[in-house]
């Protein structure tokens, strides 16, 4: 009975809570869509964790992201580093920011997810163009599952040069549309 007090009482410090590994990356991935296909993808890490990790890899951050959509890889068209704030002494940094931006093709169905640096579990939060928000967990260094992107997307009603056209076309209609009606009124 000793011997089973003495095994309890060095187990007890395990029992008590849940083993957890210490997440130094903190890892926050958000992808947000528009009508038109555009999207903003912010990946958060810590900054120290971050420059120690990248010490190891030549080329730029967005080589280490795949955003594989309909059987192809789709880049981002611009990448911006948003670096935290200094931190007090003692106090944890905020996270470093690198934000991309880039557009899908309007018919675009399905997305698959791939971060190539991290090796903790994260959080991958889709806000789609629809206002539906979908947080899928990411087992670290592993790709996302299938992500339906069908349905959200739509293709502007007038674009380019035609668009700009119809615009001022419209606002001047509308600013003729008084005087035209004070004319037939009877020239007041």
């Amino acid at each position: 009975m000793k011997g089973a007090a003495i095994v309890l009482l060095l187990a007890a410090p395990f029992l008590a809570s849940p083993a957890r590994a210490h997440d130094v990356e903190r890892t926050r991935v958000s992808l947000t869509f528009s009508r038109d296909g555009s999207f903003v993808l912010d990946v958060a890490n810590d900054p120290n964790w971050l420059t120690l990790r990248l010490e190891r890899f030549t080329g730029p951050f967005s080589d280490r992201i795949v955003l594989w959509v309909d059987g192809r890889e789709i880049h981002p068209t611009s990448i911006d580093y948003l670096a935290p704030p200094p931190a007090d002494p003692g106090d944890v940094p905020e996270l470093a920011v690198h934000r991309m931006r880039g557009r899908l093709p309007i018919d675009a169905r399905t997305l698959r997810w791939y971060y190539g640096l991290v090796i903790d579990p994260y959080p991958l939060t889709i806000h789609r163009a629809d206002g539906r928000i979908q947080v899928e967990e990411i087992a670290g260094d592993a790709w996302s599952s299938a992500i339906d992107l069908s349905g959200q997307f739509h293709a502007p009603l007038v674009t380019g040069l035609n668009g700009a056209v119809l615009s001022v076309a419209v606002v001047a209609a509308l600013l003729l549309v008084p005087i035209v009606m004070r004319m037939r009124s009877g020239l007041t």
